[in-house]
């Protein structure tokens, strides 16, 4: 029988050829591959110890630090699922996506602690966890958590095994338009071949330092990881304050000598615009990836004007199918700024086609909904069959012969070159600053306000900067002013959900449907502030 192919496992050589090769660091500290691989083994014991079995989930929440590796292939290691939690996500959405996925244990640090009430959590059967050295001893009984004495005091040897490829090994939630996020599934086999595919296509290897700037609870995170650990690099994990700094940032990068970087393209923006980067500035970065939005081509022009000698991808996949899907390698700058930078071709293994309205195929000049089919497709949705056959379907269309696929939502056009280039999205999921954002579920949020009687949120491009931002309109008979609106709404919704522009107004606009109407809002501005 195969020996299963699990992700866990993409550090193995590396552990036994070269045990003191750091393996991740962060602004504090490090770990070397032989002290991640102990210290994950003994969190993987004290999990299974305390009555974690194969494919429960585990959540973790904690500040970005080099221990959230430990806690990710230490659970994996214990044969359990992981879902990242965002640390600084409200309480309504954290609760969500908790009683969504039912985690057996939840794993946190000493600054997430107070997330959690201990004394519900231990008699809902949940473990509480606290992954850091510095807290002082916990005392199970009163403290109903696991402290740090306690995992080390485990077992340094890799625990038996139970999964096989397909077993899940991670959940990542995304927005939906429901107002309850969704949970993509993702399996072994699915980054595997993710994986596979990056390392061999960007020649990654031991001398490789791979920067970390998204979230854990973000898909860009699934390369900054795995292909860190399959390639026997170096993860380095920027923190929180890096991407509200640049000079912070580029400073880390210069420190670090970072080699990779796999960043949101907003992020990219936002160094060109704070005058950062310049010739002389990173010297050992050789490859810049972008992504998780469409990158203005003004800006890649200023970053390939300023770097010739480095190598930007842009690289295009949507969480379901694990990744990058397609990617563009940028081998000239754009001749102008109205250029779209291609999302490119797709990647190995991985099998893309167009779809229009009719349901037959998009032939090259013509505009359809990209479709994806390959190994590091989704399982689907958790908790959700009916949303999940919508979105993921059994069988290609016409007598194709293609495998199960997925529709994206995003609006794309072939080339006469074969290269692809994204539009738009055919529903109402954005990007802002990298996060799928559905303004369904803003909508949904504002609406759950007393006294909100009516809203609509719309996507705009700054003038000065070229960002997208959300503007909100709301209908409010008893007289809300947008500070209070502002006020109920961040127990809702995440920062980066958050409207930048808040108006009340008179009536918002809805067709002989019923249906708001968007496009007149845009084109006609009948918007009126209210009275």
């Amino acid at each position: 029988m195969l020996k299963p192919r699990l992700v866990q496992n993409f550090m193995d050589e590396h552990v036994s050829r070269s045990p003191a090769r750091t393996a991740v660091v962060d602004d504090q500290a490090s770990l070397s591959y032989g002290t991640l691989d102990e210290l994950s083994n003994q969190l993987a014991h004290c999990l299974v110890a305390h009555g974690l079995k194969r494919q429960d989930r585990v959540a973790f929440s904690m500040q970005r630090s080099m221990h959230c590796l430990t806690a990710i292939l230490g659970i994996l290691k214990a044969d359990a699922v992981y879902v990242s939690l965002d640390p600084k996500t409200t309480d309504l959405r954290r609760s969500s996506i908790l009683a969504e996925c039912r985690p057996r244990a939840i794993i946190c640090d000493r600054s997430t602690l107070k997330q959690f009430d201990l004394a519900a959590s231990a008699q809902a059967g949940m473990m509480i966890i606290v992954l850091d050295p510095e807290q002082s001893p916990a005392n199970s009984s009163e403290t109903h958590s696991i402290g740090w004495d306690e995992i080390v005091n485990c077992s340094c040897h890799r625990p038996d095994c139970l999964n096989q490829d397909d077993d899940l090994a991670y959940i990542m939630f995304t927005s939906c338009s429901t107002g309850h996020p969704k949970g993509v599934m993702i399996s072994h086999r699915n980054i595997y071949s993710y994986i596979d595919w990056a390392v061999a296509c960007f020649g990654l290897g031991p001398a490789d330092r791979i920067l970390c700037t998204a979230p854990f609870h973000f898909d860009m995170s699934t390369f900054d990881v795995y292909a860190a650990l399959k390639a026997g690099g170096t993860l380095c994990i920027a923190n929180d304050m890096m991407t509200l700094f640049p000079e912070k940032l580029v400073l880390f990068i210069e420190e670090q000598e970072i080699t990779v970087w796999k960043g949101v393209s907003s992020l990219l923006m936002y160094l060109v615009r704070t005058g950062v980067i310049g010739p002389e500035r990173m010297p050992t970065l050789g490859t810049i990836m972008f992504g998780g939005e469409p990158l203005a081509t003004r800006y890649l022009q200023q970053w390939m004007q300023t770097y010739p000698d480095k190598r930007f991808v842009n690289a295009y996949g949507p969480t379901e199918a694990t990744g990058v899907s397609l990617y563009h390698m940028v081998d000239r700058i754009p001749s102008s700024v109205k250029v779209k930078i291609p999302i490119g071709k797709p990647c190995t293994d991985t099998e893309v086609f167009l779809l229009k309205e009719d349901m037959s195929l998009a032939v090259p000049g013509e505009v359809g909904e990209l479709c994806i089919s390959g190994p590091c497709l989704s399982k689907g949705y958790l908790n959700d069959p009916l949303k999940t056959a919508e979105a993921f379907i059994e069988s290609g269309p016409g007598n194709s012969g293609r495998q199960r696929y997925y529709r994206t939502g995003d609006l794309v056009m072939q080339s006469d070159d074969g290269t692809y280039v994204y539009l738009s999205r055919k529903d109402n999921q954005v990007k802002i600053m990298g996060y799928r954002v559905d303004l369904g579920e803003v909508e949904h949020a504002l609406l759950t306000i007393d006294g909100v009687d009516d809203a609509v949120v719309l996507v705009a491009e700054d003038a000065q900067s070229g960002l997208k931002e959300l503007i909100a309109y709301y209908e409010s008979a008893c007289g809300l002013v947008p500070g209070q609106v502002v006020a109920e709404l961040k127990m809702h919704v995440p920062g980066y959900m958050l409207p930048k522009r808040l108006q009340s107004v008179e009536k918002i606009p809805r067709n002989d449907r019923g249906k708001i109407d968007r496009q007149r809002i845009f084109d006609d501005n009948v918007l009126k502030e209210a009275g």
